[in-house]
């Protein structure tokens, strides 16, 4: 039975072609902004609460197959990414993932172009994410 559950991407799920190929049933299902957090990036991406920021959400529509699988690739299990429930300004509630163990960067090239690549995909502004990976922005302030 198809169960639909949205999914909040920030980091490289952003990507089509990547979130495609860990969850095959999922389904873009629009963006939004989610206030109160900032986006973060030592080796891979995290997002950590600061209220006076805001982090850009790619939104996909996954069945609990997928959500599984997210847990396997976010390594849930391993405590390197914990999944959380978030409810977003317009009431819908989602799925995220928010990094437990710090992994210091820079992040791998390729990882880089995904996050880019996502970033395209979904229609976000970019101003985010390039602010992140200027120099300087890699230091992580939580």
């Amino acid at each position: 039975m198809f169960e639909p559950l949205l999914y909040a991407a920030y980091g490289s799920n952003l990507c089509h072609a990547r979130m495609r190929g860990r969850c095959g049933m999922a389904e873009p299902a629009g963006r939004a902004l989610l206030p109160g957090w900032r986006l973060s990036l030592g080796r891979f991406a995290t997002i950590v609460e600061d209220p006076a920021a805001v982090v850009p959400l790619g939104l996909w529509r996954i069945t609990r197959a997928d959500l599984d699988a997210l847990d396997r690739t976010e390594g849930v299990a391993k405590g390197i990414y914990e999944r959380r429930h978030l409810t977003l300004p317009d009431g819908r509630s989602v799925w995220i993932y928010i990094e437990r163990v710090f992994r210091a960067g820079p992040p791998p090239e390729g990882y880089v172009e995904a996050l880019r690549h996502g970033y395209r995909d979904f229609g976000l502004d970019p101003a985010v994410l390039e602010a992140v990976l200027s120099p300087g922005g890699l230091a992580r302030v939580t």
